[in-house]
Order: C-alpha cells, then sequence, then structure tokens
C-alpha cells in the first residue's frame, strides 16, 4: 500500500521500463496520468508492445543502453523511474545509472510478501531490499502491518497474458534483433 495512494507520486515526471507480464503498466499508467504525473515507456521487446504500444522502443546493443538510457532520463528531466525485477541485466544498469544521476527508483516484485500480491519498495526488492529482516521488527508492529482483504487467483489471467507475451516476443524478434530476455525464451 502507498502511503497516500497513488496521488503520493502527482506532479513526477516518471519512466516506466519493464513491467510485471500483462497490462500491470498501462493500468499503472492511466493512475499515475490521473493523479497529475508525465509519464513514459521504454519497451524492450515486441511483448512490452503487445502491453503498452505507447512506449518508446529501446532496438539498440545492450551494451550501447547505459548510455541511451541516461540521456533518455536527462532529455524526459525524468525524477522517478518504475521498473519490475531489480536483477535483470537491463534494469540493473538502469537502477546503477539512476542512481548516479540522483533519480528515485522504485521496484515492483511480486507476491514475495504476499501471494497474489504486487510489492513495490522504494530502491529494490528481495536482496536488495531495504526492508527489515528481522520478523522480530514486524511482530513488534502490528499497527503498521496492513491486511486486504484476499483477491481471487489471476491464475488464469496471467497464463494468457503470458502465453501472449512471449508470443509475439517471439513472432517480433525482428523489430528488436538485439533484445537478451533475463530468462530464455525458447523450450529446449
Amino acid at each position: 500500500v502507498i502511503e497516500g495512494g497513488i496521488k503520493a507520486f502527482a506532479g513526477r515526471r516518471v519512466l516506466l521500463l519493464q513491467g510485471p507480464v500483462g497490462p500491470f503498466f498501462r493500468r499503472f499508467a492511466a493512475d499515475l496520468r490521473a493523479a497529475g504525473c508525465v509519464v513514459h515507456k521504454i519497451n524492450f521487446h515486441a511483448g512490452d508492445w503487445v502491453f503498452y504500444p505507447a512506449g518508446t522502443p529501446y532496438r539498440g546493443r545492450m551494451e550501447d543502453w547505459p548510455a541511451w538510457f541516461e540521456a533518455r532520463l536527462r532529455e524526459l528531466q525524468i525524477d522517478l523511474v518504475f521498473l519490475f525485477g531489480d536483477c535483470r541485466p537491463i534494469h540493473s544498469s538502469a537502477h546503477e545509472v539512476a542512481g548516479r544521476l540522483g533519480i528515485e527508483v522504485s521496484v515492483f516484485e511480486e507476491g514475495y510478501l504476499r501471494p497474489d500480491f504486487v510489492t513495490l519498495e522504494r530502491d529494490g526488492v528481495n536482496a536488495n531490499s531495504p526492508l527489515t529482516r528481522r520478523p522480530e521488527d514486524y511482530l513488534a508492529a502490528p499497527d503498521r502491518l496492513i491486511t486486504i482483504r484476499p483477491m481471487p487467483s489471476a491464475f488464469w489471467r496471467m497464463v494468457w497474458w503470458g502465453f501472449n507475451y512471449y508470443l509475439f516476443g517471439g513472432l517480433g524478434r525482428w523489430r528488436f534483433p538485439h533484445y537478451r530476455h533475463h530468462r530464455p525464451l525458447v523450450l529446449r
């Protein structure tokens, strides 16, 4: 839960990189715009494009990515970057560039605190998370823990979104010839 809700980002100049498979970032961008943000998105392959067609494509080589990204941050005067998973090579180098420029980075991750929920943390998730690793700290502050009504599983929607993401990612490889996914996109 974002303290102050989505309006906490009002007035920010936001750049979205890769998000969860599916329409999450497109919907998130609409909410950010409704809160008064200027939102931009970068797509790295056709699977990204399927769910966010208005994004700017990056078709360059991965070794050229950090310099291209830095120029884009400066050109768009970005002050906040959102990404999903901070260990992907594209995101890792983007996080480094943004940090060097003093640009805030917030990272989404799926369900490591609760299944079927998305977590958002400033600066990193999992091993890069600023959250304490001491369970007693959470138990000592029950008023800070938030209980949310369980949501029905989105399993079949995720299957459908994943199918389309990887199908179009494969079919559209010719449009993004230098993209290297953080996981293999072909069965072996």
